[in-house]
């Protein structure tokens, strides 16, 4: 007797790759929206790499999620509630209804915040859905709950990230911008003080005692901060934090609260040493390098400018905390491991 051909891994059937085909065009779609806002704002140049990390996501979670999908893999679990099937159902039809009237008014009217928020509000819900509607049982049975729960999880990072890198700029850059350069002229002007220097704040503007003055708005209210280091945390997040679906979607979130804190912080850090530094070598040095040669002069540094130099440090070394969060928050809620029994 011969052994039996181990049986061929099944393929994926017409209406998941057809799914996944329109899901593809309407991130195109959000991509071409996007851009606009990408090439336009310095604060989100990092919006070019959206679509990319999101692509790389999808490839790195491929080996989990194609066996989700096909049916080789089961859950020990019943299904889920023929409610919240429809539910999913009726949510990934909405979507698609919000991503065309988006399109439609990018299209007639141009870039703004209605378009930009429906198109990408529209493909994330729509992602989300479809991979909950998507996961399939062993021998065409019905998919267990927990099967579509995880390829929803599998789907959160390359599904959400659209909505930081197009609807943020409208739904908290406008409106946290004011306040974050009060904010950091506050503080960084308490910190003259208590170096017992003399000054004086008019609106963002610190003045000095000998008349000079620095803009704290020169310097970056930190929305470019900000939003790059929450782009980077979630990005970090869906790659290397551990643990089940519960446990990574709590690390997560705590991943982009403690993103935004490093972002914060570091910005009141570099307003503050380019503040100190202007009050030494005044206000103009800013835009010339360490060694006070302008930018455009012979022997002008490749480091370029202090301030641009500033930002670029305060970024590496948030991308360097980042890092460093990562195996805090994979060892949060473990206990000690016990040692094998003998």
């Amino acid at each position: 007797m011969t052994d039996a051909a181990p049986r061929p891994a099944p393929g994926l059937d017409r209406t998941t790759v057809g799914l996944g085909v329109l899901l593809g065009t309407l991130a195109a779609f959000t991509t071409w929206d996007q851009w606009a806002i990408w090439s336009t704002k310095d604060d989100y140049t990092f919006g070019y790499l959206v679509p990319l990390f999101a692509g790389y996501v999808v490839w790195d979670r491929w080996a989990e999620s194609r066996p989700l999908l096909t049916g080789e893999r089961g859950f020990v679990s019943g299904p889920s509630h023929p409610w919240v099937v429809r539910g999913a159902g009726l949510g990934a039809f909405g979507a698609l209804l919000i991503f065309a009237f988006g399109t439609a008014g990018r299209i007639m009217y141009g870039t703004g915040p209605a378009p930009t928020v429906l198109m990408a509000g529209g493909l994330t819900t729509f992602a989300l859905c479809l991979a909950f509607l998507s996961a399939r049982g062993p021998d065409d049975t019905a998919p267990a709950a927990a099967a579509r729960w995880r390829l929803t999880g599998l789907a959160l990072f390359p599904a959400s990230i659209w909505l930081i890198s197009g609807p943020f700029l409208y739904l908290v850059d406008n409106r946290i911008k004011l306040e974050l350069l009060s904010n950091v002229t506050e503080l960084v002007s308490g910190f003259l003080r208590a170096a017992d220097q003399t000054i004086r704040v008019s609106g963002n503007t610190i003045i000095f005692a000998n008349g000079d003055a620095v803009g704290v708005a020169d310097a970056c209210s930190g929305i470019r901060s900000l939003s790059a280091c929450v782009f980077a945390g979630a990005f970090l997040a869906a790659l290397f934090l551990e643990g089940g679906p519960v446990g990574r979607l709590l690390r997560g979130a705590a991943m982009l609260v403690l993103s935004a804190g490093v972002a914060l912080l570091l910005n009141i850090g570099r307003n503050t040493y380019l503040a100190f530094h202007a009050l030494q070598h005044g206000s103009k040095s800013l835009d010339a390098d360490l060694a006070g040669i302008p930018h455009g002069q012979p022997g002008f540094s490749a480091l370029g400018t202090v301030h641009d130099l500033a930002g670029n440090v305060a970024m590496g070394l948030a991308l360097l905390l980042l890092l460093c969060l990562l195996p805090l928050l994979n060892r949060l809620g473990r206990g000690e491991r016990s040692p094998p029994p003998a």
